[in-house]
């Protein structure tokens, strides 16, 4: 077996896979990926509705239980995937990619252009192959398949109806503005399946000759000489094995991984690997710090006075067969979508220069009194809307000195007066689209959280720390930036130490307006260029 490679990539999500297949085209380097989940080669991972399946257990999920909310006594789970494709074989399939001030104010941090809006702008062009067809701001013929379609008929028409009556502009591609606006949510579904990191990049890499895929391989630790990276000590299926690197180690495994792994390579806070018998290589102790992740405050279930929307072409054994021969035979249909119809984008207060806020509407209902996820017997839709570029930080350390050690994770929201400001509007707002005509005209009532939880700021930032929840986006834990203290600079090369790279969700600084899949994808992408001119 090869134990040496020219570049060995230890996460096969958003970040390795796009990298690995980047890196790959030069076919005179040889690629080793490491992933510690199994081959996604469950079929449901190709169904867009699928996911309310998958994301359940942990065959194919790490749940990473939290400290409690500071300031509650509330326990969170983080989850993410665990699998080839990570979190883009599991998610919601959202596809939200951030707009032009949160890019160049990335590139003004880091005191790099490659992370500005016009090179950011042309690598989505470069991945998308999007079934809008191609524009200046979106792209065509790429391997991420990209649509934005969602529910027709009546509910959809009255949603419209509603937020345009608000003043949201009802757009075709909602990633090509930045103004109010409301549309379908550009998800990566494309002719009826998911398309993940996995399908879109990591599978065409692997066809090639020079890309080898190790999965059920869990790495404990970055082997160090002479202050550089040269390989890693990880367990595959139950052996110890070791893998060699001539030139680089890049560190793929997200927010909440890719700190351990560097903590458990002596890589930290000097105190924090003293506490658990870990030799310091390198002092950095920002690495697990900066955190930040954006919190719902709750979500509102209306309940609805006529047979809308889709859950009651769902939320019965009889029902799911049909659907489920409907989507085979024809990729269409209510299981053929992504996670939520409708993204709206909107601001919290109308003196801001641009939206600060992201909602989300499905023409689903979910059964209140269910233990687990469970359709509704009655029609309904689901709201929910998070702030998109929250300032409080929490923290993600190790608790032992192995790769099964439960992580230590310290979520803090709404602690700054901007995050408190934008959040605790956010009830306000929603029942602000549902209460606007002709949406309201069909609305019987709330399912939750009833109108025994006021819209007032101050009860309504109570209710979201207390019912809240994570939105499985956290950034930051190896932030990038030009100072010393900083993880990463600017070519993501870990600072003190040579040949190691971090390439993934936890080198943005602060949050960019998205979710993390997209920009996380352009990161790869561009660290690959990065890479290959050093």
């Amino acid at each position: 077996m090869i134990s040496e490679y020219d570049y060995i990539i230890v996460g096969s999500g958003a970040g390795g896979s796009t990298l690995a297949y980047r890196l790959s085209e030069n076919s005179r380097t040889s690629i080793l990926v490491l992933e510690y989940g199994s081959g996604a080669g469950n079929p449901l991972h190709s169904i867009p509705k699928g996911f309310f399946f998958t994301l359940q257990g942990d065959r194919y999920t790490y749940h990473y239980p939290t400290q409690p909310i500071a300031g509650t006594t509330k326990i969170e789970s983080w989850t993410r995937g665990k699998v080839v494709g990570g979190s883009t074989t599991v998610n919601g399939m959202m596809y939200s990619r951030g707009f032009q001030p949160d890019f160049d104010a990335l590139a003004a941090h880091s005191g790099a252009d490659h992370w500005a809006w016009d090179r950011i702008l042309a690598t989505y062009r470069s991945i998308e192959n999007h079934a809008l067809g191609g524009s200046p701001l979106r792209g065509e013929g790429g391997r991420l398949g990209i649509s934005a379609t969602g529910a027709t008929g009546e509910l959809a028409d009255r949603i419209f109806a509603a937020a345009e009556s608000l003043g949201l502009e009802r757009v075709a591609d909602v990633n090509a503005s930045d103004d109010e606006r409301i549309g379908y949510t550009p998800s990566t579904v494309f002719h009826g399946r998911r398309t993940s990191a996995a399908t879109a990049f990591l599978t065409p890499a692997v066809h090639r000759a020079n890309v080898t895929l190790e999965t059920r391989t869990r790495v404990a630790r970055i082997l160090v000489q002479d202050g550089r990276a040269i390989g890693i000590e990880a367990d595959r299926r139950g052996s110890s094995v070791t893998y060699h690197a001539r030139r680089e180690i890049i560190v793929a495994g997200g927010t909440i991984e890719s700190p351990l792994l560097l903590e458990r390579s002596g890589i930290g806070h000097p105190d924090l690997l003293a506490r658990h018998g870990i030799d310091t290589v390198v002092e950095s102790r920002q690495v697990g710090e900066r955190v930040i992740e954006q919190h719902g405050p709750g979500s509102v279930q209306a309940r609805l006075k006529k047979r809308l929307g889709a859950t009651e072409t769902l939320n019965s054994p009889i029902k799911l067969v049909y659907q489920g021969a409907l989507y085979l035979a024809t990729r269409r249909g209510p299981i053929s979508t992504a996670g939520y119809d409708f993204t709206f984008h909107l601001k919290s207060d109308p003196s801001l220069d641009r939206p600060d806020l992201v909602g989300c509407v499905t023409p689903f209902a979910i059964d209140p009194t269910a233990s687990k996820m469970k359709l509704a017997g009655h029609s309904g839709l689901l709201a929910g809307m998070y702030q998109t570029r929250p300032q409080t930080t929490s923290s993600v350390h190790i608790s032992g000195p192995r790769p099964d050690d439960t992580p230590l994770i310290s979520p803090h929201y709404f602690e700054t007066d901007v995050d408190q400001s934008a959040s605790s509007r956010i009830l306000g707002r929603v029942r602000e689209l549902l209460a606007a005509p002709p949406l309201a005209d069909i609305i019987e009532g709330e399912d939750f959280p009833t109108n025994a939880v006021s819209s007032e700021p101050a009860a309504a930032l109570e209710h979201g720390r207390s019912f809240g929840g994570t939105i499985y986006h956290a950034v930051g834990s190896c932030a990038m930036g030009p100072r010393p203290d900083d993880v990463v600079d600017a070519e993501l090369r870990v600072r003190g130490i040579a040949g190691l790279r971090v390439v993934d969700a936890s080198v943005l600084p602060f949050q960019v307006s998205a979710n993390t899949a997209a920009p996380v994808m352009a990161i790869g992408w561009i660290a690959a260029d990065l890479i290959e001119n050093t």
